[in-house]
């Protein structure tokens, strides 16, 4: 009896005990372009009708648009690495074109690029859950 009461014991913690994803941010909704910084330059505002946006979809689906076209889209995978002052970062890769990218994201704030060796950052922001 003993035995068969630890084995269910047993089996109910490892059951549930699965990671708590809550705290993994979601992209899932419209980014629209706001800013974008260079590594040695000033950061530019982008006019409102140059801005174009992403739309990240819950099946791990995007769609990018400029001038409200779709431009591409493709598949997303994003792998989270670590946290820095608020920021979830690592990396974005996309299917079509096939690239990768880093990525940071907090609340409603993506940043797409990296501006080390003088590579623009692209600074989005959520308009639409």
């Amino acid at each position: 009896m003993k035995k068969a009461l630890l084995i269910m014991v047993l089996v109910i913690s490892l059951t549930s005990c699965k990671k708590d994803r809550s705290d993994i941010p979601s992209v899932n909704g419209t980014w629209e372009l706001t800013k974008i910084t260079g590594g040695f330059g000033p950061g530019m505002v982008v006019p409102t009708e140059k801005r174009d946006r992403y739309e990240f979809i819950l099946n791990s689906r995007y769609a990018k648009t400029d001038t409200n076209k779709v431009v591409t889209e493709g598949k997303f995978s994003i792998k989270f690495i670590d946290e820095n002052n608020g920021y979830r970062f690592g990396t974005i890769t996309f299917t079509n074109p096939d690239y990768s990218d880093a990525i940071s994201f907090k609340a409603d704030t993506m940043l797409l690029g990296s501006s080390a060796a003088d590579g623009p950052t692209y600074q989005y922001i959520r308009i639409k859950k």
